[in-house]
């Protein structure tokens, strides 16, 4: 049984709910609402034993930085936002349990892996090998002890705990609505291409209605962001995992480019970030007035 702390409330920071301090932060709506934002990919609270040789530097950059920032208001409009607060680069949410590269293994796994050709090419599987720049993080192999007790105390808790805020959302609601988010470079890092402002994620058509997709798209076209969907991005285990339509369980992934709201060099924040966090209160409004008809089926 984990230790739950209750932190102070401020003007500034969402009520938040601290759970083991470095495995995840919930801030609950403030109205009643089916949405549930899950913010996987951007914590700053390095678990004491995770010391890789490479450079602060090369391993803080590959967080999504300020995603939380961008998405905290949505509670007054009755969103759940459920925010990890461990680095992807310990162990990542947002990759299948089993895609482990054995090659970073002094061992064994104990079962079938199954690496990603993505995940091993840009190194950022369940365990991420490289940092920013593709620089390696670790200089030996790691421990299968180490990584189960990573997927253990960190990566089950966090789905475990997603799990549990949408099935409480579908049995309040009847539906749940998930809005994964992420924010990506302006500029793919191995092709130099320009990314779009928002790419939306559904696993190609399969984890959310076309009114979910549609209601999140507007929201961005409306304050003149391009939008595209599943390209360069169309989601990955957290979509995979916890959607399911044929039960009411909607799923969607954003993907915002970070120049949209911070300095990329500096990743200081700038004045885009209020407008990003108009579209998302715009999303999260729609949602929590969605009536059920809108809920038609997967095509």
């Amino acid at each position: 049984m984990m230790n739950v702390n209750v932190a102070s409330n401020s003007k500034d920071i969402a009520p938040a709910h601290i759970v083991a301090e470095t495995i995840y932060r919930l801030a609950p709506g403030e109205l009643d609402s089916p949405l549930v934002i899950d913010v996987s990919r951007s914590g700053t609270r390095y678990p004491p034993e995770f010391l890789p040789p490479a450079s602060f530097r090369i391993l803080h950059t590959k967080i999504s930085p300020y995603v939380e920032r961008v998405v905290l208001p949505c509670i007054a409009e009755g969103a759940a936002v459920l925010m990890a607060q461990f680095p992807p680069t310990y162990v990542d949410p947002n990759r299948p349990a089993d895609d482990i590269d054995p090659e970073m293994l002094g061992e064994s796994w104990p079962a079938p892996v199954n690496p990603l050709p993505a995940s091993v090419q840009s190194g950022t599987g369940l365990i991420h090998s490289l940092g920013s720049d593709y620089t390696p993080l670790y200089e030996d192999k790691l421990s299968v002890r180490d990584v189960e007790r990573r997927i253990a105390d960190y990566y089950v808790p966090y789905h475990d705990k997603l799990g549990e805020l949408l099935a409480e959302k579908r049995s309040k609601f009847g539906r749940a609505f998930q809005l994964s988010c992420h924010s990506m470079s302006s500029v793919g890092p191995r092709d130099g291409v320009k990314r779009p402002d928002i790419c939306l994620g559904d696993l190609d058509g399969a984890t959310a209605t076309p009114a979910y997709v549609e209601l999140a798209a507007a929201a961005f076209r409306n304050k003149g962001f391009e939008v595209t969907s599943n390209k360069p991005f169309r989601g990955n285990e957290l979509l995979r995992r916890h959607s399911a339509p044929e039960r009411g369980v909607y799923s969607l992934q954003v993907e915002m480019r970070r120049d949209l709201y911070l300095n990329e060099k500096t990743r200081e924040l700038h004045g885009g970030l209020a407008l990003l966090q108009e579209c998302f209160l715009e999303i999260a409004r729609g949602i929590r007035t969605m009536p059920k008809s809108a809920c038609d089926p997967v095509l």
